[in-house]
């Protein structure tokens, strides 16, 4: 139990590695793309192009972390093929739990260690896409008008 253990903390630490890498990267990204633009240019197509990229390097991110726990699922030597350790891997990493492909005694902590890791990325994805798409639509002028236009129409008639 303990070098399933030791290794699955280890993997952690690498897809977590991962996963503040792809997000520090978006934030390098984001920054350049919003001090770059003027002042005006909060376009609906620039505001998705940037989300849907953001959504992609996410993404990225956590088929690498999958395709690093497929590897040491091959490593030990449960799976021979990387395609049935990758699709085992993002069962696991997604928590959905088939059952299909069930890894052996020995190393099956392994299996619920990367469960617990994909529900912490998952979460940490979502919350940075919320932050993210939070920043966009305070910087985007377009978005700030129609809010202060919406306050005075509403301020208007509580008053009347």
């Amino acid at each position: 139990m303990f070098m399933p253990l030791l290794l699955g903390c280890v993997t952690v630490i690498v897809s977590m590695a991962i996963q503040i890498f792809a997000i520090v990267y978006i934030l390098q990204y984001l920054f350049r793309i919003v001090s770059s633009a003027s002042k005006n240019t909060g376009t609906k197509r620039r505001t998705t192009y940037v989300i849907s990229m953001i959504m992609a390097i996410l993404f990225i991110g956590h088929m690498v972390q999958v395709a690093i726990w497929a590897v040491l699922f091959m490593f030990v030597g449960e799976f021979s093929d990387f395609l049935t350790a990758y699709y085992h891997s993002m069962v696991n990493f997604a928590s959905l739990g088939y059952g299909d492909i069930v890894m052996s005694e020995q190393w099956r902590l392994m299996g619920a260690i990367e469960a617990s890791v994909g529900v912490l990325m998952f979460g940490v994805s979502a919350g940075a896409m919320l932050s993210i798409m939070s920043y966009l639509l305070a910087h985007d002028d377009r978005i700030k008008d129609q809010l202060d236009e919406i306050k005075k129409h509403s301020h208007k008639h509580q008053d009347e």
